[in-house]
């Protein structure tokens, strides 16, 4: 992801909710929980501030996502993906996350730390 423009990154407190927490079922409908709209609203206003209102990104894009963990609990990194995708979108940096074409995920140990937080990047991919 190095040799493509870097259009927006930032740093989040704590780590995005799984695709199982993501969302409940009700009577056959799907919905989103409380916890992920609250989640999706946080980092969406801080894309948003980082964005300055231009217009979304249409071309295609590359993201990192690296999730920094004080312990190696056992979770799948690409579970919690989908949760920042959106994000991206809602908060108008790109028009949809179909323009990912290049996805990097990556879990780092710093047992030093009491709080874990995650790191995303979106670059051009031309």
């Amino acid at each position: 992801m190095d040799q493509n423009k870097e259009l927006i990154k930032l740093e989040i407190e704590g780590l995005p909710p799984t695709v199982n927490m993501m969302y409940r079922g009700l009577q056959g409908h799907r919905f989103k929980t409380k916890n992920t709209l609250e989640y999706q609203n946080y980092v969406t206003d801080k894309l948003r501030k980082l964005w300055h209102s231009r217009p979304p990104y249409d071309g295609r894009a590359a993201f990192s996502i690296t999730y920094h963990t004080h312990s190696r609990r056992r979770w799948d990194i690409d579970n919690r993906v989908k949760a920042l995708q959106d994000c991206l979108a809602l908060a108008g940096v790109i028009k949809d996350d179909s323009q990912i074409d290049k996805l990097m995920v990556e879990r780092v140990l710093e047992s030093d730390r009491k709080q874990d937080y995650t790191v995303l990047q979106l670059n051009t991919c031309e």
